[in-house]
């Protein structure tokens, strides 16, 4: 399947990527961590199905990928820095998500994969088996 982003997508929100190549594999990956949100949520993808996942699936996969590349690759997952001179202090401060892709609430609600729903259990069995 074709990614849900292209590298143009991705050039007309942030830019040129510094290496396109590993952008465009970024953008497959991305791509795959959406389609599984989806079919998490609702079974096989169907164009049409979510209209919402539909409109901003392109703009999530950006923003995710956008994420992971900004990163410098020495700090990878750092959440905060901060840096001295006259005393020699430097200081980093990481956060769970060493670099990895990840899909927030904000963005499974974009999507349209953040519903409340209500279930149901049905005990297995007649009601004659229930009764006894």
């Amino acid at each position: 399947m074709e990614p849900l982003a292209t590298i143009e997508d991705y050039r007309a929100r942030y830019g040129n990527p510094t290496d396109e190549a590993r952008a465009a594999t970024l953008l497959s990956d991305a791509s795959d961590l959406l389609l599984s949100a989806y079919e998490s949520n609702v079974g096989d993808y169907e164009r049409g199905k979510v209209a919402a996942f539909d409109r901003s699936a392109a703009a999530v996969c950006c923003l995710v990928v956008n994420r992971v590349l900004s990163a410098p690759a020495a700090l990878a997952g750092a959440m905060q820095y901060s840096q001295g001179a006259g005393g020699y202090t430097a200081s980093v401060s990481y956060g769970s998500a060493l670099g990895e892709m990840y899909l927030g609430k904000t963005e499974l609600k974009r999507l349209g994969l953040l519903d409340q729903r209500i279930g149901a259990l049905q005990p297995v069995g007649s009601d004659a088996e229930w009764d006894s």
